[in-house]
């Protein structure tokens, strides 16, 4: 097919080589680690980076960062510092020795690997040795968001006896730049109080152990997680805020202001155009009152449903670091042609995910109940969606095991595996031609339920395909694809609308906490069929 591009293709031969990714050398670097791994997944997370300092080809590796993220036009560049607060020595001694080690180098350490990252975006390795390059591409820089994020430990203890706080995390006050922060002498000076601590360049954001965790476990998506970053970095340089307690108060008041306005994430809700500004103070509860609300409680469990969609990224992402995927139509398969067509899935917010990762649930259930050898369900993007031009298509195909008996598959599966390739990327090059709006469809087909077809195991192929530009010629090889295919034929083609609120309210009338009211819904098009 002409003048497409295929973003994800593969063959039934192993096409890649295991890639290699650190564990960490420390323990909170293996923390950083698991976490990273956690809430970007493992294919765009990569622990303990290496540059070749003397550009010698010798292997003479220094650490680049202590973690890089990297997926679509975001990177985050994570410098981990764990430092003994010397609890023994006053805090005018001990609180700016721990600052100058556990931040301020780290600080050094991101700008530096940020300048790297520059001018040798093609020299950073995942081993010592520097012989196993990056296997993803950084973005342009055009159009590259680069966030720093500094994780300082070992002062947790120290906090809570010195401020007799309870959290132990660093307070913020944004209008401390760089080492206004050990500056006792400036009025109202507190220890463990950080502002702007790299003034003049990108922000850079200093979390705790304690903090860093909180952050992921409630932003546990790229996207939620660098939307988060952007607002934090221009809300606390407008100086609007005068004092937060604690990172999880900033944290509670940013997921706050997303429950009361049906999604609109901030630190403040939406001022009237003649309010002033004015500087504002985080309570201290807000996060216990957050994590305590009925709101929060529902969001968790209707959350649930995310987890099916990160699920079946790992099943890809797996077997592209081990060197053992698949492709699809015969080409060579790479770890950047993967990383592009998983990209889109992993840029998907939690919210869109629930969506999504129910909308899989229900086509497989659907195809089950029905015995149907062959079902399919195309997601179109939402207001929630990350690509409002890019749709999905869900395709269930069962393996003809009645047929082995009389040499119907000579082949068996691999026969199978073609035939349900083929038929994918149909779909969705049919359905991109019917519908010009999109540009992008992403395909994800996988074998019947075992009660369908006998079969234990099983198997998945991802397909994505871009097209920008339509021929006559293309225009006529869709339609006879759909013809030959027998797939999205109209008369036999389900719509519906599915409403959902992020944060459902509890219907108290039922003990079933998960029943969801139509409150300011984001809506999200699904279009079933049965062949």
């Amino acid at each position: 097919m002409a003048n497409i591009e295929v973003i994800d293709p593969s063959s039934l031969e192993p096409a890649s080589e295991i890639i290699h990714r650190s564990r960490g050398s420390t323990a909170s670097e293996r923390l950083l680690a698991d976490l990273g791994e956690q809430a970007f997944l493992n294919l765009w997370s990569y622990p303990n980076l290496f540059y070749d300092k003397k550009q010698n080809g010798k292997g003479d590796g220094k650490e680049l960062c202590d973690m890089l993220v990297v997926c679509g036009d975001d990177v985050i560049i994570f410098s981990d510092k764990h430092i003994k607060y010397q609890s023994e020595k006053p805090v005018e001694i001990a609180w700016p020795r721990f600052y100058r080690k556990a931040v301020e180098e780290a600080v050094v350490q991101i700008n530096g690997a940020n300048n790297w990252m520059t001018r040798y975006p093609e020299k950073i390795f995942t081993d010592p040795s520097c012989t196993q390059r990056l296997p993803i591409e950084l973005p342009p820089l055009d159009t590259r968001r680069v966030h720093g994020v500094v994780v300082a430990t070992g002062a947790h203890k120290a906090i809570q006896d010195v401020m007799n706080d309870d959290s132990g995390s660093f307070m913020i006050q944004p209008s401390l730049k760089g080492r206004d922060s050990i500056d006792f002498s400036l009025p109202g000076s507190m220890p463990f109080c950080l502002g702007d601590v790299n003034p003049g360049g990108m922000f850079i954001h200093v979390f705790d152990d304690v903090a860093i965790k909180r952050v992921l476990e409630h932003l546990n998506t790229i996207a939620d997680f660098t939307r988060y970053l952007n607002k934090r970095a221009e809300y606390l340089r407008t100086e609007k805020l005068f004092l937060a307690h604690g990172e999880e108060e900033l944290l509670a008041r940013y997921l706050t202001t997303g429950m009361v306005t049906g999604g609109n994430y901030d630190f403040e809700p939406p001022r009237r155009a003649s309010a002033k500004d004015f500087s504002v103070m985080t309570v201290q509860g807000e996060w216990s009152a957050y994590i305590m609300s009925e709101a929060y409680f529902a969001k968790t469990l209707a959350d649930d449903k995310s987890k099916i969609w990160d699920r079946l990224i790992n099943v890809f992402t797996e077997n592209v670091l081990a060197g053992t995927s698949v492709s699809v139509l015969g080409a060579q398969t790479t770890v950047a042609t993967s990383e592009r067509g998983l990209r889109f899935m992993a840029m998907e917010s939690r919210f869109s995910r629930r969506m999504l990762g129910g909308s899989v649930e229900g086509a497989l259930r659907t195809a089950m109940e029905m015995k149907q050898d062959r079902y399919a369900r195309v997601i179109f993007p939402a207001q929630i969606s990350a690509d409002p031009k890019l749709a999905y298509v869900i395709m269930i195909l069962a393996y003809p095991t009645g047929l082995e008996a009389t040499g119907g598959l000579p082949r068996g599966y691999e026969q199978y595996r073609e035939t349900r390739a083929k038929m994918l990327e149909s779909y969705c090059f049919v359905l991109l031609s019917e519908h010009r709006n999109l540009n992008t469809a992403v395909g994800i087909a996988m074998d019947a339920h075992s009660s369908q077809t006998g079969r234990r195991g099983g198997s998945e192929d991802l397909f994505a395909m871009r097209i920008d530009n339509w021929t006559d010629e293309m225009v006529a090889e869709a339609a006879e694809a759909k013809k030959h295919y027998d797939i999205l034929q109209e008369e036999r083609l389900i719509k519906q609308n599915l409403s959902r609120d992020e944060f459902p309210i509890l219907d108290e009338k039922t003990d079933d906490r998960r029943k969801w009211s139509k409150h300011k819904p984001s809506r999200m098009r699904f279009k079933k069929k049965s062949k």
